[in-house]
């Protein structure tokens, strides 16, 4: 075999992959970015890993009823650079996160540099600024 074609083969397979990975990133469209709301309630459960974090919270809606959030945050290397840990946000935490809702009208939201924030009871905020 032509070892030119099989080292050119293996190229366009590891630009293939490589790319691949990079076009999966989306973009922000489902979420109401003119709208950020902010909503209270007690973390269940906070995961730290890429592409972003996730932080799953129970809010009371109006009607006194507990509605499972599920909150998109940035990456933990933005979070990082923000002063935060993996053990920043614990479950059993009360919490107020500011965030740009889904447009669907589901319970998810994208909390990010431009408006995200978590304020704790105490008042200690943490930011997710793109530094």
């Amino acid at each position: 075999m032509n070892p030119r074609l099989v080292t050119s083969s293996a190229l366009v397979v590891t630009l293939l992959v490589v790319c691949a990975s990079l076009l999966a990133h989306h973009g922000n469209a489902a979420y109401d970015e003119q709208h950020p709301i902010t909503i209270t309630g007690n973390v269940t459960e906070f995961v730290w890993s890429n592409p972003h974090c996730q932080i799953y919270l129970d809010v009371k809606d109006q009607k006194g009823n507990v509605v499972s959030w599920s909150v998109e945050s940035q990456s933990p290397g933005i979070l990082r650079r923000n002063s935060w840990t993996r053990d920043s946000v614990k479950s059993g935490d009360h919490i107020a996160v500011t965030l740009v809702p889904a447009k669907s009208g589901a319970p998810v939201g994208f909390s990010g540099e431009k408006t995200g924030k978590i304020v704790f009871d105490d008042g200690h905020v943490l930011k997710m600024d793109l530094r």
